[in-house]
Formats: C-alpha cells, structure tokens, sequence
C-alpha cells in the first residue's frame, strides 16, 4: 500500500553489499565521490549537476527553503505524494493543487496553463503523478518548461516513478534555465529504506542548490547500496521487467472481471470500485485476507483504490480474491456502459 518493493531482495544482498567492504567502514566520515561518479555515468549527467538529497523529500524540502519565503504561490498536480502538503504548510506558502478531471482522470490542461499565467514561484510535476496517473511526453514538458521560463517559475519534475515506463527530463536540463528533476532509490532501485534521492539541474542552479548541501550530505551505508545497485544494474532492471509484466497481468486480468483501472507508466494502478461504499468493504476484505492497499481518498476519488504491482506471481493471490470481490459486489455489472 506504499509502492515499495514487493519482493523481498534477500539476505545474500546485504552480504555481498556489504561483506567485501574494509574494517574501518564504519569508522571513517563518508566520502560520496564514488557514488557521484558512478551517478553521473548512470544518468549520463556531469556530477556537477547531481547533488544528493535524503530521498526525494529532502530534494523536496530544499527547493522550499531556498525558493520561498511565507505567503509565496506554489503549485502542484494533485492529489499526489503527502510530503508536497507538508512541506508548504511548513514554509507556509500557499499551494495549488491542478486537479484532474474525476471521469476521464486526465490533467485539466486549461488550469494548469492559467495557473502559470499567475506566475507562482513554483510548479511541481510528478511524472508519472501518483494516485492518478495521466503521464506526460517530453514534448509536453518542454512546453510547460517554456512557458514557466518566460514567467520566472521554477519548474520540478518529479521523477519517482520514471523507471516503470516513463520518459525522462533529465535531458532538457541544460535548454531550460528553470528546471530541476528529483529523482529516488525507493522505487525503481527499491530501496526505500536508504532514504537516498539526488536533484539534477543545470550548472548555475546547482551552484545556489549545493549552498544547502550538509557537511555529508550522504553517509557510508546508504552510498555502499546505492553503489552497488549501479554496478549491478541488471538486478534492479530485472525488478523493474518483472513489475511491468505483472502490471499487465494485472490489468488484463481486472478487465476481464468487468473491474476498470488506470495506469500504464508506474508501480502501481488505480482500481475503481464503483462507489465509497463498495471501496471501503472491499479494502476490509482484502486487508482481512493479508492483503493491504491504499484506499482512504476522500471526494470526488473515494470509489478508488491504489494497488502496488510486484511480478505476476505475486499478484495472482490479489486477482483470486478480486475475483470473490466482483461477484460479492457485482462490480461487473455496475461496471458495464
């Protein structure tokens, strides 16, 4: 109910990550020169255009304190990830949501465009955004990033989700002087538990940006894992194949029993259960039965339920007791045209 990793990684993994490492590991300050440079061979980046950040929050959180000061315009696709809600009543900014049309789930393009036209200090854009996914090209990005440009808005691109099936926009950071992409290790390298995300912009936005910067922005431990994972690149690929594939299966497999859903770019899918009623028996139901997903949204989203997607053999168990769920609540047929 959280987008991690659905399947564990094992044991052997923590040995290896860290069973080769020297006897004084732990007892020396961190030096992230390794991991910035295997960063930057990573994304195809200069390192001087990386900069760590624990997890995304912290590239979140960032952003607000050099960015804004109180009673500053933010925006943000919504609804979308809690820590955006946070973080503006923290710096006490006022934060728009650009909402998505409830029937079509699809962005309203007209009040983005007129939100910038107010020309906030701010826009955050998840891509893919989660709940509701409605993911945008690169074209569309670059048409957003153009029009904030000539509004003096910074525009971040949140990329937690990118790995899944989405385009990336990191390679507009040096067309466009105002944008900055987040990135994570919670969820295509699924590794939530490090805490470890990096922001990506151009030069002179990462000269002010790296004015934030802790003494050790990183430490040992979490450096080792995320070093490792970009050395071992295809284990994490081979995750990430795994979830598509069972998303798909997923997908197919809801439709077949008359059950509507969205998403085709991330982890996770959203599942329509008609009604609030119907989505609060059903999220009992399956929680009764070991199964836990997300299903507290409130108005117009409450008919819905958020899945995370694991490897086609994982999702079999949830697709058997969906399939008690449509009969128990004649979903196929509230579902029909």
């Amino acid at each position: 109910n959280r987008n991690e990793k659905v399947e564990n990684w094992g044991s052997e993994i923590v040995r290896e990550i860290f069973g080769n490492k020297p006897d004084w590991f732990l007892s020396t300050y961190p030096d992230s020169s390794n991991l910035y440079k295997k960063l930057s061979n990573h994304i195809g980046v200069d390192k001087s255009k990386i900069m760590l950040t624990s997890g995304m929050d912290g590239g979140i959180k960032t952003l607000y304190e050099i960015m804004t000061d109180p009673g500053d315009h933010v925006g943000v696709l919504g609804p979308t990830y809690a820590m955006y809600y946070v973080y503006s009543n923290l710096f006490q900014t006022k934060l728009t949501e650009i909402q998505y049309f409830p029937n079509s789930l699809k962005l309203n393009w007209d009040q983005l465009n007129d939100y910038i036209d107010t020309k906030p200090i701010m826009i955050f854009i998840p891509n893919p955004n989660q709940p509701i996914e409605d993911t945008l090209t690169l074209g569309q990005i670059s048409k957003i990033a153009d029009k904030t440009a000539k509004n003096n808005t910074l525009l971040v691109i949140d990329e937690a989700y990118y790995m899944f099936g989405c385009q990336s926009a990191i390679e507009l950071i040096d067309e466009f002087e105002n944008l900055v992409v987040l990135r994570t290790f919670s969820k295509g390298f699924g590794v939530p538990s490090i805490r470890l995300g990096f922001m990506v912009s151009n030069e002179d936005n990462m000269e002010v940006l790296s004015k934030t910067r802790f003494a050790h922005e990183s430490n040992s431990l979490r450096n080792a894992v995320a070093e490792y994972l970009l050395d071992n690149y295809k284990v994490v690929d081979s995750y990430v194949q795994k979830v598509i594939k069972g998303r798909t299966y997923v997908k197919d497999a809801l439709t077949d029993l008359g059950i509507k859903c969205n998403g085709e770019s991330a982890n996770y899918l959203l599942v329509d259960l008609v009604n609030a009623e119907k989505r609060d028996k059903i999220v009992a139901f399956l929680e009764e039965n070991l199964v836990y997903v997300k299903g507290n949204f409130s108005s117009p989203w409450d008919k819905y339920m958020l899945i995370t997607i694991g490897p086609k053999e994982m999702m079999e168990p949830f697709i058997d007791l969906m399939s008690i769920v449509s009969e128990k609540y004649a979903l196929s047929k509230d579902m029909r045209p």
